[in-house]
């Protein structure tokens, strides 16, 4: 399982995560999502339904491009995520 810490919410109900970091997590077991103390989990399952949607952005690092995913936010109880203290 990976996870990911974000920062904000894109219009105060979703996480955004990128298409790669959506591939690392269905081949990792999964990802953790922290936010502002929450934490939500989400299967291999789960992440396989998700598609990007939108544009392809480029990376102000490395030229690299990608593209979006939002995920609705739906926080679990805290420390739902083993790696969540």
């Amino acid at each position: 399982m990976i996870s990911k810490v974000v920062k904000k919410l894109w219009k105060g109900k979703y996480v955004s995560i990128r298409d790669y970091e959506l591939s690392s997590a269905i081949n990792n077991g999964g990802m953790c999502i922290l936010h502002n103390g929450e934490s939500m989990e989400l299967t291999p399952a789960q992440l396989e339904d998700l598609e990007p949607q939108g544009e392809a952005f480029k990376s102000q690092f490395n030229n690299n491009k990608y593209r979006l995913v939002d995920i609705f936010w739906e926080p679990k109880e805290r420390g739902s995520c083993e790696w969540d203290d």
